[in-house]
């Protein structure tokens, strides 16, 4: 059984600068950094490092059989076979006890990373030959008992460890988390970026935008979204400097930078797949983008995109679809539209957002949760698994991490999990990001290709600053 100990610290060392000093020193590393503060809830961010136990689908896993890593703390791994990989997750989980305690308004500890869109077809056996990321692992999860937790409203941390009772020594562990609390090293070094295109040429995008409105008017599906990927090279070296010039240009509430053994992840997401405290499940679709202006006339881009008929009647269908994939797992009459197209501003696009809530159905838990919404139907489209189809149909490669998740699920059932968009995933000398765009009848497929490009627009200026030494 293992007791939460909790120590409050105060330190004017920013998060940024503590997950810097702790970066080369740690094999798997996470900070989920909710830099924007833009929701009453995202007042904290998290820093993670190793885990005393990973959990993780190996590549290649088929929905008769997944193939389990379990790797420990001291580096012993067995590979598990499970016909319910879900299962065998809730199973790792609940198996850590954790001791009665005060409930905290933050993450205390658990299963924190990411799932990958790759594990579609372990989710819904229906799709077949699903294109998946060559040696990417659909699922890693590693299970934190130690967090630093930076609380941005009050200005302090809270360090979190659990210790058993026959071993104490949250004192050591909270000496060894202060140890890390000085300033960081200037970024140093050069940051070269080379052969950066995009995968498909603007005809060929176009073109699956023409085949996607034929599936529409066929009754298939009534909206799709589409994406392409934008291709780099970059030294595997100065990560950090990439990451830093990506939260100065584009903070958003969903940021993260995780690594994992030769891959890293740098996330700047603006949006929730889903969450749950206590009870109450909530999810946040983004639906309907404009280009932010330059200058000034930001009132008027607002004004038109919330009157565009098809922003509007693509925003409704997603709402509509969230909302029943909320009721999948909550009790029908609690799951309420709370807020419905909204507007959101960030560095460089405007957002309609909504928020859906729920009250989960007893005997329900996270993984139930996570399985009912995952993938978000905001990067599908609707209805969900014949889009997933006919994305697998058109785009020309594997998704791999992006529209997937990253977040965690706690030990006491809670859980916050983004939308796997406007990331960087690195491995190597070689690097990736992906945007997309919603697809509807009336779409026009010129804009909906300068859609992806304003998206892409802020990574892209990430590169190119870090690249500048700015």
């Amino acid at each position: 059984m293992l007791r939460r100990r909790v120590e409050r610290f105060f330190s004017d060392i920013r998060p940024w600068e503590v997950y810097q000093n702790l970066y080369p020193e740690a094999d798997v590393c996470f900070f989920l950094d909710s830099i924007s503060r833009r929701l009453p809830d995202q007042n904290y961010s998290y820093i993670l490092s190793r885990p005393f136990l990973e959990f993780s689908l190996k590549p290649g896993a088929s929905p008769a059989k997944a193939r389990i890593l379990v790797r420990s703390g001291t580096g012993r791994e067995k590979i598990l076979r499970a016909k319910d990989w879900l299962k065998a997750l809730g199973k790792q989980l609940a198996s850590v006890k954790v001791a009665p305690a005060k409930p905290m308004p933050f993450f205390t500890g658990g299963a924190a990373g990411y799932w990958a869109y790759d594990l579609v077809p372990l989710l819904e056996p229906r799709i077949r030959n699903f294109k998946t990321a060559s040696g990417l692992r659909p699922l890693y999860l590693g299970f934190f008992k130690d967090v630093i937790v930076y609380d941005h409203a009050a200005g302090c941390y809270w360090l979190v460890t659990h210790e058993g009772r026959r071993t104490p020594k949250a004192r050591k562990t909270f000496q060894n988390m202060k140890s890390f609390f000085r300033r960081a090293k200037p970024f140093s070094g050069n940051f070269e970026i080379s052969d950066f295109k995009p995968e498909m040429p603007r005809a060929r995008f176009q073109s699956m935008v023409r085949r996607a409105k034929r599936y529409i008017q066929a009754g298939d599906i009534y909206q799709a979204n589409l994406s392409q990927r934008f291709t780099f090279r970059c030294p595997a070296e100065n990560r950090l400097k990439l990451y830093d010039s990506l939260r100065e240009i584009n903070p958003s509430p969903f940021s993260s930078f995780l690594k994992i053994r030769g891959l890293e992840i740098i996330s700047c997401s603006p949006e929730r797949l889903v969450s749950k405290r206590g009870g109450i499940c909530e999810t946040r679709p983004i639906a309907g983008t404009r280009k932010r202006p330059s200058r000034g006339g930001l009132r008027a881009v607002r004004r038109e995109l919330l009157s565009n008929e098809k922003e509007r009647a693509e925003h409704i269908m997603l709402v509509d679809l969230e909302r029943n994939d909320l009721g999948r797992v909550c009790d029908w009459p609690t799951v309420k539209v709370e807020e419905m197209m909204k507007t959101e501003t960030y560095s460089h696009v405007i957002h309609i957002v909504s928020k859906i809530t729920g009250r989960i159905s007893r005997g329900r838990s996270a993984i139930d949760l996570m399985q009912a919404m995952f993938p978000g139907g905001t990067v599908t489209g609707c209805p969900k698994i014949r889009c997933m189809e006919i994305i697998n149909e058109l785009e020309p490669s594997a998704r791999g991490l992006y529209t997937g998740s990253i977040g965690y699920l706690d030990f006491s059932g809670g859980m916050d999990m983004n939308i796997v968009i406007r990331t960087l995933v690195l491995q190597g000398e070689r690097g990736h990001f992906q945007v997309g765009a919603g697809i509807v009848h009336d779409s026009d497929p010129a804009r909906e290709y300068e859609e992806t490009l304003h998206k892409g627009e802020a990574l892209a200026e990430a590169l190119a600053r870090a690249a500048s030494g700015g």
